[in-house]
């Protein structure tokens, strides 16, 4: 009995044994398959970093290739809109190089025909203190061809005071008329406000209180709304250029100032 269980035991660790060598076996065919599937996995990795480093390297040629095609391309824009400028800068001197030669040679010109203004008219007023003026040019040929030019380039002694023309007009053969607004020494077109009245708060808690002037010396025929709004106007410390409200009643003329005023 003893014997048999002996030789049992001794079967049963050659199975044990057995079994264990067959585990470290598989331990040990599953660790070189891990170490495989690793190194595969790190090949798999680098190859694709490898790949990676390629594709961004040719992308950043690319990128630099760009942007020295597009520095190329605008230093080339660059230099051609120099030449342009500088050919037009050129034009430029050339052309006010010519204007000067022409005002010159037409000065010459004039002075050789003597042309000058005659039948000189004061006109209306066209607005506070500034009077319109015309006058027709005289020795003008009628087949000069800077007729309006010169109309432009000559003065007119108003007041003692020389003025080259605002505005001028070919009118046809001997009828080029030159016209001025003067704002010198022209006392009939000066008007002025005469008294006031306060007329109240424009409205309760408004913070506005109404002053009401009266436009005197108003010219004959002339526009009451243009004189009102540019007459100046000074009271209670304060100076306006002109009213910030017209109207007419009674055929007079009215201005109306809005004040800011704490009381209101």
């Amino acid at each position: 009995m003893r014997q048999e269980w002996l030789l049992e035991e001794k079967h049963h660790e050659e199975r044990i044994k057995q079994r264990r060598q067959q585990e470290e076996e598989y331990e040990e065919n599953m660790r070189q398959e891990w170490k495989r599937e690793l190194e595969k996995y790190l090949k798999q990795q680098a190859e694709e970093r490898h790949k990676w480093e390629i594709e961004e390297e040719n992308h950043w040629r690319e990128v630099e290739q760009q942007r020295l095609e597009w520095q190329r391309e605008e230093e080339a824009q660059k230099h051609k809109m120099d030449r342009q400028r500088e050919e037009w800068k050129q034009e430029g001197k050339e052309h006010d190089r010519s204007e000067r030669e022409r005002r010159k040679q037409e000065k010459r010109e004039r002075q050789k025909m003597n042309m000058f203004w005659d039948r000189v008219e004061a006109r209306h007023c066209t607005t506070y203190a500034t009077r319109e003026y015309t006058a027709l040019l005289r020795n003008l040929p009628a087949d000069y061809p800077y007729r309006v030019e010169a109309c432009k380039e000559i003065p007119l002694d108003v007041h003692g005071v020389s003025y080259l023309p605002k505005s001028c007009e070919d009118q046809g053969p001997n009828a080029v008329i030159g016209r001025w607004e003067i704002n010198n020494n022209e006392p009939d077109c000066v008007t002025f406000w005469a008294w006031f009245k306060d007329k109240g708060c424009t409205a309760e808690r408004s913070g506005k209180r109404r002053f009401e002037h009266y436009l005197e010396n108003l010219p004959e025929g002339s526009d009451w709304r243009e004189f009102c709004a540019t007459t100046p106007a000074g009271f209670h410390g304060m100076h306006f250029p002109g009213a910030q409200i017209c109207f007419q009643h009674n055929l007079g003329t009215y201005g109306h100032w809005e004040i800011e005023d704490n009381d209101c």
